[in-house]
């Protein structure tokens, strides 16, 4: 008969260890299922459990062990008032997994605030004060900011939390800055970290992902919010989607562990799969077990229970037109595509248990979405292409000293079909006084319209413009009647910034697999505030018989998830055409397995 005893480790996991010796075949009965179960860390002679798990699976001790002759020593007081704690927090998730909306009336009078809530506002406030932790997935422009500092202020008032942490993309600082100025009646202490010290005095600070990458920094912040109660917001929270394999994300999880409360924000909590939303659920409610966290599961939680969600048809406004523009390819540019199908396919039949898997595929979608719109941009790379590793021009391609004489003298030869649509487009909307936003993955492509657009004086965004450069090129877009276009990237300008005062017609030259990055940059110039006979359009430029193709399929189904896991039966239908971080390359062009295998059967038929 062999015995087993239940302690509480100092990292307050449960521990399972034999007392006195056990049978080598009793041990790995004992090790071999908790094991099975995931999430479990065995030694030697002892078998280390998230107590979330063990909560879950402890009818073993029963059903499979003492059963069968074998015997449980009586749990101490510790591991008792510790699985009391997590077994009451996964009632409290589920319960509130299943309530749609808050259940009783939540008393905002303590509430001393400047700014008007809207309706939806006030239903998103009450329901996050009453989660234990926070997550508001609205659409941007509906007020998430705003909504979160109510709800800061709510509990600042109660005496329960004193300061706030706000981790977020650089684009956000400004709104950080200014909106508890505008939305709060008490003068609060806003800074941002840097390596001076922080104030004594902050009761708001906030800080760029980037900043959590350094470990001295990181505890200057775990330092700080350890000082006092303190609530923890992750804003456009989807940039930590990546989980346990991010720096950011597990630094984030370290800031949640020592803080009272955690929010997330984001309008995209899924772009890619499920697994992205148990990645965040797994920040703000770290105590429930991820194999707990089912596809059905999350697929079943209600608005309001467990996240907050305004749409974009609660918010009323005027439906966005996307258009799909199909252009054919010339004679030259459908050579050289052609040639990169053929040889991107052997690379495709690799495993996917390959070190290089994703990497590999990775800079071959980069190529092919470059040729779809320019294939002069595969003689060299720039900036951020050349961050993915990428070789140009490719390899594949080095044995035709014919196409790549073609390619370097490209510009001369002719002009990308999508340069010349664009340039009309552009054209047109100057000579009637409409400002036109355009996008594109690529950094070449961005330069070189800079160049094609010379006459309309366009402004130009992208990851290397300098904070102050990058207000100078929005004011001269905003407000030059000379300047007609805007020129940028998701990855730069698709989040923190509103352009729907000043534009109302946005161009894709190119989209990569990234479902976030397309809709958040969507939503630039698409928010709160438009008038409702405003009529506001989406260009998306595709070649024919192209990747661009299959990477329109692919956002259809993504987004359609999305919507169906977030209750948005609209999100879909307001982002499809109508009618007809730290981060790996896989992460920038938001490319999984079913994108893939989808692009697999392009490259094998050559045809889309």
């Amino acid at each position: 008969m062999a015995t087993l005893r239940i302690l509480v480790n100092k990292d307050e996991q449960v521990l399972i260890e034999p007392i006195g010796d056990i049978a080598p075949d009793e041990w790995n009965q004992v090790t071999g299922w908790w094991c099975s179960v995931g999430g479990v860390t065995e030694s030697l002679y002892s078998v280390s459990i998230p107590p979330a798990i063990f909560a879950q699976h402890k009818h073993w001790m029963r059903e499979g062990w003492t059963r069968f002759g074998h015997c449980v020593a009586p749990p101490g007081p510790e591991i008792v008032s510790l699985l009391s704690r997590t077994e009451s927090y996964i009632d409290e998730f589920i319960s509130l997994s299943q309530q749609e909306g808050a259940s009783e009336e939540i008393d905002l009078t303590v509430l001393q605030i400047k700014r008007h809530l809207t309706s939806f506002q006030l239903d998103n406030l009450r329901a996050l004060i009453r989660m234990p932790n926070g997550a508001n997935f609205s659409v941007p422009g509906a007020g998430k900011t705003s909504t979160t500092l109510a709800v800061w202020e709510y509990f600042r008032k109660l005496g329960t939390i004193s300061r706030l942490l706000v981790i977020c993309p650089r684009s956000a600082f400004e709104a950080w800055k200014q909106e508890p100025l505008d939305v709060l009646r008490d003068e609060i202490v806003v800074s941002q970290f840097s390596d001076y010290p922080i104030p004594s005095t902050a009761q708001l600070l906030y800080v760029n992902y980037e900043q959590l990458e350094n470990r001295n920094r990181l505890n200057r912040l775990l330092a700080w919010v350890k000082q006092k109660p303190t609530m923890l917001v992750i804003d456009e929270a989807h940039r930590i989607k990546g989980g346990g394999g991010s720096i950011r994300w597990r630094s984030c999880l370290e800031l949640a562990n020592v803080s009272k409360r955690v929010d997330l924000l984001t309008g995209t909590p899924m772009p890619q799969s499920p697994e992205d939303l148990r990645n965040l659920f797994g920040i703000s409610w770290k105590q429930i077990p991820r194999p707990f966290l089912t596809d059905d599961r999350l697929k079943s939680l209600q608005r309001g229970g467990i996240f907050v969600r305004t749409t974009k048809s609660e918010l009323k406004l005027p439906p966005m037109r996307i258009e799909t523009v199909k252009l054919e390819m010339s004679a030259v540019q459908s050579e050289i595509y052609s040639a990169l199908r053929r040889s991107y396919v052997g690379q495709f039949g690799f495993s996917a248990n390959d070190q290089s898997y994703f990497g590999n595929k990775g800079k071959a979608v980069m190529s092919l979405l470059a040729c779809a719109t320019n294939p002069g941009l595969l003689m060299s790379a720039t900036n951020e292409e050349a961050y993915l590793g990428l070789q140009w021009p490719p390899i594949e391609l080095a044995g035709s000293e014919r196409l790549l004489n073609i390619l370097e003298n490209y510009s001369s030869h002719e002009m990308p079909s999508k340069y010349e649509w664009i340039s009309r487009f552009v054209a047109k909307a100057a000579a009637e006084g409409r400002k036109v936003l355009v996008w594109s993955t690529f950094i070449g492509n961005l330069l070189a319209l800079q160049r094609v657009l010379e006459p309309f004086n366009p402004a130009l965004v992208y990851g290397c413009t300098s904070p102050e450069q990058r207000a100078i090129e929005l004011a001269k877009f905003r407000n030059n009647s000379s300047c007609s276009v805007l020129l940028s990237n998701p990855q730069t300008l698709g989040e923190g910034i509103s352009l729907h005062n000043d534009c109302h017609e946005t161009v894709y030259i190119d989209r990569s697999y990234n479902a976030g990055l397309y809709l958040q940059s969507l939503d630039r110039i698409h928010r709160l505030g438009l008038p409702k006979d405003q009529v506001t359009t989406a260009f998306i430029l595709q070649s024919e018989g192209t990747i661009d193709r299959q990477v329109a399929n692919r956002l259809e189904l993504k987004i359609a998830k999305l919507g169906e896991y977030l209750n948005d039966v609209g999100l879909s239908l307001a982002s499809l055409p109508n009618g007809d971080g730290d981060d790996p390359p896989e992460s920038l062009l938001g490319i999984d397995n079913l994108d893939l295998k989808d692009l697999f059967e392009h490259l094998k038929v050559g045809d889309a």
